[in-house]
């Protein structure tokens, strides 16, 4: 939470200000009405999203923010992380003990925007975001980072930008004439008319213990579908 008080509130409006107090005392109040809640170690709500931002944009901000936070605590430009709190990691899941063929284990584990069912982008084909997601990390130690590099962060809003500029780039190889007007056209309206009226607002996401276990139950799921179809069969 940003307080009142502190120096980071320096840098944001009286009613942005307010909107992260409403927002804590909001999250207090649910945790304490249903015993099923708890906070997430690793999984993080994103708010106040530019409504261009991808889920690719979404995960390239996390890497870019552990680096560059990681970056920051050597220059002495922040303080690193306490030992307490890097010892607060989850243990190991079963399908993240192994490397395959001696590739790292991605950092990030999964990344969502959350999108309209009833309107569609018709640059991408999706549904139009509604501005906020979430940010799901391997480890609590790497979430921290992500959080207190991006929360309130006045460089993302940049970052994005040009993420998205590339992202425009990259769509419009093969793309059909029609395609391509599109891009054209949003490339030439630029990113800022989207941009949200205030910063990024990156919580610890609450979490529903049964909404979770099922969560859980759909990727074992696709885990074992995925490695059935995977693994060469021997031959007789």
């Amino acid at each position: 939470m940003i307080s009142p008080t502190s120096a980071a509130a320096e840098t944001l409006t009286p009613a942005e200000v307010q909107k992260r107090g409403d927002s804590y005392n909001a999250r207090r109040a649910l945790l304490g009405s249903n015993p099923s809640l708890y906070v997430s170690k690793t999984r993080l709500s994103v708010r106040q999203i530019p409504t261009f931002v991808t889920e690719r944009m979404l995960k390239r901000l996390a890497t870019h923010a552990i680096q560059t936070f990681d970056e920051e605590v050597v220059s002495g430009g922040r303080t690193g992380l306490s030992e307490e709190e890097m010892a607060r990691d989850e243990p190991t899941r079963d399908g993240d003990k192994t490397r395959k063929k001696g590739k790292a284990i991605p950092r990030v584990r999964q990344t969502k925007i959350v999108r309209q069912a009833d309107r569609v982008d018709p640059l991408t084909g999706n549904g139009r975001s509604k501005g906020y997601g979430f940010l799901e990390l391997r480890e609590h130690a790497d979430a921290l980072r992500v959080l207190r590099w991006a929360n309130n962060n006045p460089d993302v809003p940049s970052l994005f930008s040009e993420w998205w500029s590339a992202e425009l780039a990259e769509m419009k190889k093969d793309a059909d004439p029609a395609r391509l007007k599109r891009i054209t056209e949003t490339e030439s309206r630029g990113s800022s008319g989207k941009q949200p009226k205030g910063l990024l607002m990156v919580e610890f996401s609450i979490e529903n213990v049964q909404v979770v276990q099922r969560r859980a139950a759909r990727q074992n799921a696709v885990s074992v579908i995925h490695l059935a179809f995977c693994t060469p069969q021997r031959k007789s």
